[in-house]
């Protein structure tokens, strides 16, 4: 049965999207069969949804991630042409190819998330003291305060006076980049599909309603072929020996190859014990896909799960206090070789979850704090401690 399970899982790594036409600047068009809210009820809006991959040969492994190739909303590309005085039939030429400024901006160019180098030029144009005041080294974190929230559009619309052709004002842009998506399924469940969980990004900043250019590009959308291609990681892979036991810290859309891991487990037969650590605001609202790990439990196949809710309680509760608070549990499945995974949020979750780790080791391995920190790193050496975590920049 080993031996098979690793036939089953080295496989599709001669057939994956590297072996195929089919990538960022060639993506796969695929139709996008499910969208569904899992967060009914909440102020956060989570969906799930499903692309076909038939007849495309793609493959891929719990673990990898799907690339998306959005457009920017056309409202948002026609209140930035009207800031910039623009009409959008402008023609301008892109790698000697000519189009005209509309379509370009839905497709082929980033408008939204500000950057200190777009300001840097934009301010070669408009020559504005206050700009130049915040590009100053000695204000850094002045500049970091005044672009939290702010996209392109608030420029030119702080800055009217600033002239600028239409060829010079893609330059300030950037390429579209694609937005990388942990996969939340298994081909051995979900034959030729994939699945994804997504925070959809919606807010208000500066008297202005802003929402993530890829989330809700997904989520507006049904039916549609969405630009995609898959994008394998081999650095967070389900572990070899299908008896190894695996711990998973994944709080929010960071639950997302952890289902792909359990779908995974379930259909080859992989006999290691499976633990999930799961939290996010209300059980209420916000627990996503509580009905397939309530179902996973009592089949045996989901052995612990531990669940933590921020706002269900006067005192806030994370995934790292439910760690601590099964310290001893854990430590035992770590010395009996279990993989410890975590995936979400680098800036906050993960540090913290890192933190927790380090503590139970050092009051369970009855180690002082540099000789945890050298273990933890052990792991990491074997491993056995493996993270996908992105920043919030990331997640638009």
């Amino acid at each position: 049965m080993e031996n098979a399970y690793k036939y089953l899982r080295t496989l599709p790594m001669t057939t994956s999207s590297e072996e195929n036409s089919y990538n960022k600047n060639n993506p796969y068009s695929s139709q996008l069969l499910v969208n569904r809210m899992l967060t009914e009820g909440s102020d956060k809006e989570t969906r799930h949804f499903e692309f076909s991959l038939k007849g495309s040969g793609l493959s891929y492994e719990p673990g990898d991630s799907l690339g998306v190739l959005p457009h920017n909303c056309p409202k948002v590309v026609e209140d930035l042409i009207e800031a910039t005085g623009f009409t959008g039939s402008e023609e301008i030429v892109i790698a000697e190819e000519a189009i005209c400024l509309k379509d370009a901006l839905i497709s082929r160019f980033a408008c939204t998330v500000l950057s200190k180098i777009q300001i840097k030029k934009f301010n070669e144009i408009a020559q504005s003291e206050k700009l130049a005041d915040l590009l100053q080294i000695a204000n850094k974190q002045d500049l970091v305060d005044y672009m939290w929230g702010r996209e392109l559009i608030d420029l030119f619309l702080e800055f009217p006076q600033a002239e600028i052709s239409a060829q010079d004002f893609v330059g300030l842009l950037r390429p579209m980049p694609p937005r990388l998506y942990s996969i939340a399924s298994s081909l051995s469940a979900h034959a030729e599909e994939v699945h994804l969980t997504v925070a959809v990004v919606r807010y208000e900043g500066h008297e202005r309603k802003r929402k993530g250019v890829c989330s809700s590009y997904l989520a507006e959308r049904i039916g549609s072929t969405i630009p995609c291609y898959l994008h394998p990681n081999k650095n967070f892979k389900l572990p070899d020996d299908p008896s190894t036991p695996i711990i998973m810290v994944g709080p929010g859309t960071g639950i997302a190859p952890f289902r792909a891991f359990i779908e995974e487990r379930q259909a080859t037969g992989a006999t290691g014990k499976n633990w999930l650590f799961f939290g996010d605001r209300s059980q209420k609202t916000d627990y996503l896909y509580s009905d397939e790990w309530e179902s996973y439990q009592k089949i045996g196949i989901l052995h612990e799960l531990d669940l933590a809710w921020s706002r269900d309680q006067a005192e806030k509760v994370y995934v790292q206090h439910k760690m601590l608070e099964k310290k001893a549990e854990l430590w035992n499945w770590l010395q009996d070789g279990a993989v410890f995974y975590v995936c979400g949020d680098a800036s906050r979750m993960a540090k913290d979850v890192d933190q927790a780790l380090r503590t139970l080791v050092q009051e369970q391995g009855s180690m002082s704090e540099e000789e945890a920190g050298a273990w933890v790193k052990g792991l990491q050496k074997e491993r056995r401690y493996l993270k996908d975590v992105i920043g919030w920049k990331c997640m638009l």
